[in-house]
């Protein structure tokens, strides 16, 4: 024991690699640091031996001995603090809401500086922050206190480090950090917006500029891409954009943004998955609109007149629990596309002479029992997605579908099949079960439809996969 820890350097050494193969036994985010720290105690008896062999006089290796261990004592402590270098938020006794640092706003009074590794910060009343500090120059690491020295929940403070706003209609951004406690609020993105609009008006400037534009282009011409953005409101000037095509998916959204209403161009508006609870009946003041997704939102009904969409032709209103058909949906005159998938369906009595003009019907992942007779309204579609339902027969009135195309049927216990499917001609592929067919009923099918792609699926195989 006296060889491997005779000097200070080698009792250094030694208590490194001690702790690091402490740190790699964890096998967590420790072991590439245990990893490091068994290097490093090596490196310090590599040093050691050297020491002994350049140095001879004892009262030089003692005193070199000194240094480097003493060296390294600074070395560890100082980095040991760095480590746990942090900001300390102060928020008001009793606050509750959203509060933020909008990060990187020229002209705005920089954040206190770091003391000894801890970089208080006091959150005002109003819980809003605006500083030219920018947010890679401060820690990275946060904890939390109330003003009256109260115990701090953790778990009631929701961090959202590095939100961002693009400004759009300028090259510059907005960065922040985000705390929302205990209830919701939208009060920091709204003055981000706030200060996008300033921005744009040559009245502020951010020193953070956009490595990315939001306006994106494709074969049909521009578009806006804002997916999962966490947005709760667009900044304004978006009549300036030329863009045919909104994606505004994934955010917070609780209605459409009035600055969306600015864009003379629009023609496809997606505002699926946002919290909006009711459908925007001003959508005629799109002009131009041929195209709207409002899937995954809140919106279980309709309750205004859609028949002034004359440009509207594609619907979407999927994965919203419906159990009813919002009957207004129907006074869009000139709909050919809708998709009703993932919702709550049990059967076709939705479907009547007003959806004469479909072309394409996504209707799975729902509970439809059967093919009714409602197809007799449905002559010009050409596309019908089914699948995942409780269909056991392909009915004779699947013939009325005359102009059918593509059928996609399969994740259905089908069971049989009408020969009158031998009346769609046009019909170019089917997919469907083959977990209740004979190879007869295979057969027969084939011959039905000599000029279609026939494609099985056993589901029970399917199932046993997953």
């Amino acid at each position: 024991m006296k060889r491997i820890a005779n000097s200070p350097l080698k009792i250094l050494g030694l208590l490194t690699v001690i702790f690091g193969l402490l740190g790699v036994l964890t096998f967590s985010y420790f072991f590439f640091v245990g990893i490091y720290l068994v290097g490093i105690g090596l490196l310090i008896y590599l040093i050691d031996f050297l020491t002994l062999k350049l140095l001879k006089a004892k009262k030089k290796y003692w005193i070199t001995q000194s240094i480097f261990a003493t060296a390294y004592l600074i070395l560890a402590f100082v980095t040991y603090m760095k480590w746990q270098e942090h900001n300390y938020l102060i928020f008001p006794k009793d606050f509750k809401g959203q509060a933020g640092i909008i990060f990187g706003i020229e002209g705005y009074p920089e954040l206190p500086k770091t003391k000894f590794w801890k970089k208080t910060i006091n959150i005002p009343a109003d819980g809003i922050i605006i500083t030219s500090t920018k947010v890679e120059d401060i820690p990275n690491s946060i904890r939390f206190a109330y003003s009256d020295n109260s115990k701090v929940e953790y778990q009631d403070i929701n961090w959202e480090p590095n939100f961002e706003i693009d400004c759009i209609v300028c090259d510059s951004k907005i960065k922040s950090w985000i705390f929302q406690v205990d209830k919701e609020s939208s009060t920091v993105k709204e003055i981000m917006t706030s200060l996008c609009n300033e921005i744009a008006a040559n009245q502020k400037s951010s020193f953070y500029k956009s490595e990315n534009s939001v306006v994106w282009s494709d074969n049909k011409g521009k578009y806006l891409w804002l997916q999962n953005k966490n947005l709760t409101s667009l900044p304004d000037g978006l009549g300036k954009l030329n863009i045919y095509k909104a994606i505004l998916t994934g955010n917070d959204l609780k209605e459409i943004p009035e600055q969306i209403f600015e864009i003379n161009s629009l023609e496809d508006l997606i505002l699926a998955v946002n919290p909006i609870k009711e459908f925007p009946c001003n959508l005629s003041r799109l002009k131009r609109l041929k195209s709207i997704s409002v899937a995954e939102t809140g919106i279980k009904e309709i309750n205004c007149d859609l028949s002034q969409l004359a440009s509207l032709e594609h619907f979407d209103i999927a994965r919203n629990g419906l159990t009813k058909f919002p009957d207004q949906i129907k006074t869009i005159p000139n709909l050919n596309w809708l998709s009703l998938n993932s919702n709550q369906f049990s059967d076709l009595s939705f479907i009547d002479s007003r959806l004469k003009k479909l072309e394409t019907l996504y209707l799975y992942t729902n509970k439809v029992k059967s093919i009714s007779n409602e197809t007799r309204f449905l002559g010009n579609l050409k596309e019908l997605l089914i699948f995942d339902n409780q269909i056991e027969n392909i009915p004779d009135n699947i013939a009325d579908l005359k102009n059918l195309e593509k059928l996609e049927i399969w994740d259905n216990p089908i069971k049989s099949i009408s020969p009158k499917i031998a009346e769609l001609t046009k019909l170019k592929s089917i997919r469907l079960d083959d977990d209740f067919l004979t190879q007869t009923d295979k057969d027969n099918l084939k011959k039905w439809l000599p000029n279609c792609e026939i494609n099985y699926q056993t589901r029970s195989e399917k199932k046993n996969a997953l």
